[in-house]
């Protein structure tokens, strides 16, 4: 399979937000033996204490494992390295471990592996230097970012191989739960429903594929794991919403404030709550995508929307808009207008209306705070707005359409 420049460009930007989301390196590359030695270099402790993270070892693994099949190596001293290879690239996640470091476990480990006491400081300070990382997590990651290569997660399941003495085998450790290829199946075919849908900026066909993705069984529904799901699907639809013809920077201003409030929210563990954070964030990437593909404004007219939608909290000056975009004020104001049917402040005025509508319905904030959100300082005039666009007080609106 071709890869495109776009791909590669995906590629990278989701391996950029995994490497943040699970604080521990992530790499893909087709340079493998380079890439191993280097992973040798800064990551294995001593090749003596730890023969398993050496690159001879890890080059006769990755080299005998079947590809698209996703392998989490734990060697002895603690530590664990996550490795997929599909057409000529490879994977690498970590090393990080599961475990922290409480009292006497140090000691414990060279006690039982039999290392001298002289390399027990040693030994704190790089154990201590990695993330602790649920194996779940990993998972779930290395299927993203395969996903987004061309590849997929042949096995459903992350494959878990024990080091010992050095020797990486597969099937050593604990039988890894699998799920069904039926269930595999359906899972992809919810994924590819949800991009599709983003992508035709489909507000309903989104959620229903969500809501089928959140239904999958929990070995294969990542909704399921907090704030990585909510990542992975955020991923997911600014990819999709750049295939629908949004322009990078709108993309990147949603994404950017979901990721955001995501980190805000926190690592949240009631899955409802999840469920509804990702709802709001997928009906925000539909609308903008329909809004700039579906009504089929002139380019000037779409440049225009996108500005006012980025920058809706401001005040929004023509003059300004049209020095920007390379026309005078009184072209830019007809041009819109005959376009749109409506005004360049109509058009704001509505925007922010049904931007402060969202917020009533789903958030506990205060009238006066959503009113400076959107851009109004005078709540008053803001209720005024707001009844002029909805037939009633903010107020009102949120004691019908509040959660």
């Amino acid at each position: 399979m071709a890869t495109t420049t776009a791909d590669t460009d995906d590629l990278g930007t989701i391996v950029g937000i995994l490497t943040n989301v699970l604080s521990c390196p992530v790499t893909v590359t087709s340079d493998i033996t380079s890439a191993l030695a280097a992973f040798q270099d800064a990551h294995c402790l001593n090749p003596q204490l730890q023969p398993a993270f050496t690159a001879a070892a890890l080059r006769e693994f990755v080299h005998a494992m079947p590809a698209q099949v996703i392998y989490e190596v734990e060697e002895p001293l603690g530590m664990a390295v996550t490795l997929a290879r599909w057409d000529d690239r490879l994977l690498v996640i970590g090393p990080y471990t599961h475990a922290p470091m409480y009292p006497g476990t140090a000691e414990e480990v060279m006690s039982r592996l039999g290392i001298p006491t002289a390399y027990l400081s040693l030994y704190k300070l790089y154990r201590t230097r990695y993330a602790i990382v649920d194996a779940e997590y990993v998972h779930r990651s290395a299927s993203a970012v395969l996903r987004a290569g061309g590849g997929e997660d042949a096995a459903g399941t992350l494959q878990h191989v024990k080091a010992e003495g050095g020797t990486i085998a597969p099937g050593l450790g604990d039988a890894p739960q699998s799920a069904s290829f039926a269930v595999i199946e359906e899972r992809y075919r919810h994924e590819q429903d949800f991009m599709d849908a983003v992508a035709d900026g489909a507000t309903d066909r989104a959620l229903a594929a969500l809501q089928g993705l959140s239904g999958m069984p929990r070995i294969s529904g990542y909704l399921n794991t907090p704030f990585l799901g909510a990542t992975i699907l955020r991923i997911m639809a600014r990819v999709a919403a750049q295939r629908g013809g949004l322009p990078p920077v709108t993309v990147d201003a949603i994404s950017q404030e979901y990721a955001q409030r995501l980190h805000r929210v926190g690592h949240s563990a009631d899955p409802r709550h999840a469920l509804g954070f990702t709802s709001q964030m997928v009906t925000d990437f539909c609308e903008a995508v329909k809004r700039h593909r579906v009504r089929g404004y002139p380019p000037l007219v779409r440049r225009v929307a996108d500005e006012i939608d980025l920058h809706l909290s401001h005040h929004v000056s023509t003059p300004e808009l049209a020095e920007r975009l390379g026309v005078s004020a009184s072209t830019l104001a007809r041009r819109f207008k005959e376009a749109t049917g409506t005004t360049l402040a109509g058009y704001v005025a509505q925007r922010r209306a049904e931007r402060a509508a969202r917020l009533l319905a789903t958030t506990t904030q205060e009238v006066r705070e959503i009113a400076t959100f959107v851009g109004y300082d005078d709540a008053n005039y803001f209720v005024k707005v707001f009844r002029a666009e909805y037939g009633m007080t903010p107020t009102a609106y949120r004691a019908l359409h509040g959660s």
